[in-house]
């Protein structure tokens, strides 16, 4: 992915590479998914229907665009951006609880941020209005609400 050749960055305490998602992914980013996503669904639309959830992931599933966060030869994370022609959509971020909470997906963002500034890429997200760990996060790295719908936040960061 353009702009994302770093291979190797440090968090507090962490190495983290990025590889391509492949198809034999699959299932664990579909476990990572169930694990991030499944409260926040729930808060939001008040059930987590397994069997809908799964068929929405499937027929969104890429492996173009995602890359698995590894710590070693562990996953433990995905990044989905999808390149546009004027700048990044950050489709997802997740990183699974284990790794939570170490400074990981800040030191995944910041060097997303560091490849979108050398490009002069803005970024842009969605993040669902009940995940506030995620918007302090994406806040504390220069995102900012652009727009508003019942369910997300939407967020744009701008180079400077």
């Amino acid at each position: 992915m353009a702009g994302l050749e770093s291979p190797l960055t440090r968090a507090p305490d962490l190495a983290y590479t990025l590889r391509p998602a492949t198809l034999a992914d699959y299932r664990w980013l579909w476990e990572l998914k169930r694990l991030t996503m499944r409260p926040y669904v729930e808060q939001t639309w008040g059930l987590w229907d397994d069997a809908a959830q799964e068929q929405f992931f499937r027929q969104h599933f890429s492996s173009e665009t995602v890359q698995i966060v590894m710590l070693g030869d562990r996953g433990a994370g995905l990044l989905n951006l999808e390149p546009e022609p004027k700048e990044w959509f950050l489709a997802n971020l997740q990183i699974h609880p284990e790794f939570q909470n170490r400074g990981l997906g800040t030191a995944v963002l910041r060097t997303l941020l560091e490849s979108a500034q050398q490009l002069k890429k803005p970024v842009r997200l969605q993040v669902l209005r009940v995940n506030a760990a995620a918007l302090r996060l994406y806040q504390r790295l220069g995102f900012v609400v652009y727009q508003e719908t019942a369910t997300h936040q939407l967020m744009r960061w701008q180079p400077a």
